[in-house]
């Protein structure tokens, strides 16, 4: 074969096969990199309000309170409850702070008035009751708030500060809050039924005396009746 046949003959080369093998695989030496996902930023504990309104175990008109996000979004802000406390330093939280402040030195006032003529009140109740005045029950908040009802007075369950039911005839003390500033200590007197048994029977022996004693100073003295007898022998005589 000549030189020239030869340079363009094809040439020969063995078959590429893919290399599996684990020593035949090159592993880069350049440091691997990783790269941490971006975590979402953690919600707050807590978010500041302050309170347009009391709300019971929470506070009172003009209050910041913490509480949680949910509770406050969800529930105190679209129920017009509370305000955001972020930025108090502006002109407007300030101005309704003072609105705030106003609506609940009104409501104090008012408060107060409500108390005064609850003092003027008489509070009474009777209930069955054995000798030694032991009531056949007891009275509890509910016949406090008939009583208060029937005085053009309304309250609510939570308003009544009663230690616990009245088991016995007697005045008993309890506290009625009228408002979270002002409270007023009232009494309630329990009458037992034997007591307005007894009671009933005196006024009618009282009565009774009474008419007597008018009957009595209708009829003449003995003086009087000298005096009469005189003056009917002075007209015959003449």
């Amino acid at each position: 074969m000549s030189r020239r046949a030869a340079r363009s003959s094809p040439v020969a080369f063995p078959e590429c096969r893919p290399r599996t093998s684990a020593c035949c695989v090159q592993r880069s030496s350049a440091p691997e990199i990783w790269h941490s996902c971006p975590t979402p930023a953690a919600e707050e504990d807590t978010v500041k309000l302050i309170l347009t309104q009391d709300v019971s175990n929470l506070g009172v008109i003009g209050d910041t309170i913490d509480v949680k996000p949910g509770y406050g979004r969800n529930y105190l802000l679209p129920q017009g409850m509370a305000l955001l406390a972020s930025g108090k330093k502006s002109k407007e939280l300030k101005h309704r702070l003072q609105y705030l402040e106003k609506l609940r030195a009104g409501a104090v006032a008012q408060a107060q008035e409500i108390a005064e003529k609850l003092k003027a009140l008489t509070l009474e109740v009777t209930r069955k009751s054995g000798p030694g005045g032991r009531l056949f029950g007891s009275v509890t908040y509910r016949d406090l708030l008939e009583l208060f009802q029937a005085n053009g007075f309304k309250f609510e369950r939570r308003s009544i500060l009663l230690p616990g039911p009245i088991r016995n005839v007697g005045a008993h003390s309890f506290m009625v809050r009228v408002h979270t500033d002002v409270r007023v200590e009232l009494s309630v007197k329990v009458i037992g039924q034997q007591d307005a048994e007894q009671a009933a029977q005196a006024l009618a022996e009282q009565a009774a005396a009474e008419q007597r004693d008018a009957e009595a100073g209708n009829e003449p003295t003995l003086e009087e009746e000298e005096a009469l007898l005189e003056q009917e022998s002075e007209a015959d005589a003449a």
